[in-house]
């Protein structure tokens, strides 16, 4: 259950950088193609203003995402610490437990060869 529900985060996260990806190739190709139409010897002004709205859209763009990965990374803290002070609260079951689990994929990996 707890590996769907971050399977669920990790696709939002995804999906929300893809969707902020191509708002930022979009708004940099309408500056492109601003540019590109613009006669830069006798418009240095305007020329100016599409690289301040890139860079606005590329600075906005970075701080989306940052924020975007914040609350990705504290919801992965709040679902994997209860784990770690089970594992830290007692350390001896925790590493049987993942020895027990580490022979038994040996065995069915030996078992899957022959």
């Amino acid at each position: 259950m707890a590996t769907s529900a971050g399977d669920r985060m990790v696709s939002a996260g995804v999906a929300g950088a893809d969707h902020m990806k191509i708002q930022t190739a979009e708004a940099l190709e309408d500056a492109a193609r601003r540019l590109r139409d613009t006669d830069v010897a006798s418009r240095g002004e305007e020329v100016k203003k599409i690289l301040h709205d890139v860079e606005y859209r590329v600075n906005r763009f970075k701080k989306e995402c940052g924020d975007e990965y914040d609350r990705i990374e504290a919801g992965y803290h709040k679902r994997v610490e209860p784990v770690e002070n089970v594992i830290l609260d007692h350390p001896i079951p925790a590493v049987l437990a993942a020895a027990g689990i580490g022979v038994l994929f040996g065995m069915l990996i030996c078992r899957s060869r022959n």
